[in-house]
C-alpha cells in the first residue's frame, strides 16, 4: 500500500474516471464523494480553500483509498481538517476498500501536526467498527467520538412483495388511511408521478422542483432544499452531473401537470439514498409526499436496491424500514495544551447545543399543549 498526500486543486478533475470506476469496487462507497459533488461543491468555496486529499494505492497503482478534505481555519489561531461538501452531505467516511483503511487511518494522524485538529461529522456504522479499531492502536492523540444521530435501512426481501411487506409494516389503520388519502387526491384531478434520470432530463425538469419547494413546510422552517442563498444554483447544476454518471434521479409527483411532491435519489450499483423529499403544504392533507415515496420505494424494491433514509432517524422512517443503525461523529485532536483547549471549547459547544435543541422542543411541547387546552375550551 502506498499513501499519498494531494494538493492539488484539479486532481480530481483530472480523475474523475478513476474515482467512478472505483466506487463501483469499493467495499466502501459513500454518495458525496462522487465526483460532480466535490467539484460542483469546491467551485464555490473562497479562492484560498485549500485541498488535503488522502489516497492510497496498491501495488498496481490502483486507486484503493480515497478521503477528500479541506483546510478549514480552527479556533485559537489554528488550522483544522474538515471533510468536503462538509455542509451538505450526509455521510463522511471514504471511499475505499477495507484493506486500505489502516493507511488512510495513519494517514489521517500524520497531518496531526500541521493542523491542530479533523473532524469527520458523519460515519456509517459498519465503517465505524473498521475506523475506530484502527485508531485505538495509537492512543497519544486527543477524542471526541459520540453517535449524535441514527440512519433507517430498508432491505428488499427477494421472496416478499413490495405491497405485502408495506401492508404488514403499516398496519391495518395506517393502510386505511393511505388509501383513502390515494382515493382523494385523485378524486381532484389526474395524477401522474415520473422519474427523470439523464442530464437532460433532470436539467429540464429542475425549475418544476422550485414550485414545489416555494410552498413546502421545509423552505417555511429554514429546512428547504433551496433556502439558504446559492443551495438553488449549486443543486440546479449539481443533479445533472450526477444524471449523467447514473447516480441520481428525480421523482415528481403531479396534480393535473402540476407539482406537489418531489424526491432526489442518489443511486449507487445496488443502493439508493433519499437525499431530499418535500411537498406542497396546500396538498397536505391528501399526503402527497407519503404517495410518492411508496411508489419509489417500490420501485427501488423492484430493482433490488438497499434503501438508505439516511441520518434523521424519524418514525416514519424507522417504522417502514428493516434495520436501524447508529451514525458516529469524530473529532481528532493534537495532543497540546491548544489541542486540550480546543477539545474542550468543542464539548462545551456540543452541550450548549444539546440544551438549546431540548428547550426548543419542550417550546414545541408547550405550545401544543396550550392549543390543546384552548380548543378544548371552545
Amino acid at each position: 500500500m502506498k499513501f499519498e498526500i494531494i494538493r492539488e486543486t484539479d486532481w480530481i478533475s483530472r480523475h474523475h474516471t478513476e474515482i467512478e470506476g472505483f466506487r463501483k469496487k469499493a467495499d466502501f462507497d459513500n454518495h458525496y464523494f462522487a465526483s460532480p459533488w466535490l467539484q460542483v461543491w469546491f467551485k464555490r468555496q473562497i479562492p484560498s480553500t485549500a485541498p488535503v486529499l488522502l489516497i492510497v494505492r496498491d501495488q498496481q497503482n490502483s486507486l484503493v483509498g480515497f478521503w477528500p478534505f479541506v483546510e478549514r481555519p480552527g479556533i485559537l489561531g489554528s488550522k483544522g481538517l474538515w471533510p468536503y461538501v462538509y455542509d451538505e452531505a450526509n455521510y463522511f467516511h471514504p471511499i475505499c476498500l477495507q484493506s486500505a483503511i489502516t493507511e488512510l487511518v495513519i494517514g489521517l494522524q500524520s497531518l496531526l501536526g500541521e493542523f491542530l485538529f479533523c473532524w469527520i461529522p458523519l460515519m456509517k456504522d459498519s465503517f465505524w467498527h473498521h475506523f475506530s479499531n484502527a485508531r485505538f492502536k495509537n492512543g497519544k492523540y486527543l477524542s471526541i467520538s459520540r453517535s449524535p444521530r441514527k440512519t433507517a435501512l430498508l432491505i428488499p426481501q427477494e421472496e416478499t412483495e413490495f405491497k405485502d411487506f408495506w401492508d404488514e409494516q403499516a398496519g391495518t389503520k395506517s393502510r386505511k388511511s393511505f388509501r383513502y388519502d390515494q382515493k382523494a387526491l385523485s378524486q381532484k384531478g389526474k395524477i401522474a408521478i415520473q422519474n427523470y434520470s439523464t442530464f437532460k432530463e433532470i436539467r429540464s425538469v429542475m425549475p418544476a422542483t422550485c414550485v414545489v419547494e416555494v410552498e413546502s413546510w421545509k423552505s417555511k422552517e429554514g429546512a428547504g432544499l433551496y433556502t439558504i442563498r446559492g443551495k438553488r444554483g449549486f443543486f440546479f447544476e449539481l443533479l445533472p452531473e450526477l444524471a449523467e454518471q447514473g447516480n441520481a434521479r428525480v421523482a415528481i409527483l403531479s396534480l393535473d401537470d402540476q407539482p406537489i411532491a418531489w424526491q432526489v435519489e442518489l443511486l449507487g450499483s445496488r443502493n439508493l439514498g433519499i437525499h431530499h423529499l418535500a411537498f406542497d403544504q396546500r396538498w397536505k392533507k391528501y399526503s402527497p409526499g407519503k404517495q410518492l415515496l411508496h411508489h419509489q420505494l417500490s420501485l427501488a424494491w423492484k430493482e433490488g436496491r438497499t434503501i438508505d433514509f439516511l441520518p434523521g432517524n424519524f418514525e416514519y422512517k424507522q417504522k417502514i424500514s428493516t434495520l436501524v443503525e447508529s451514525v458516529h461523529e469524530f473529532h481528532w485532536f493534537k495532543r497540546s495544551i491548544r489541542g486540550f483547549l480546543a477539545r474542550k471549547l468543542i464539548l462545551g459547544n456540543i452541550k450548549v447545543r444539546q440544551k438549546i435543541r431540548q428547550n426548543s422542543g419542550e417550546t414545541k411541547v408547550s405550545k401544543t399543549m396550550k392549543e390543546i387546552l384552548e380548543e378544548k375550551n371552545g
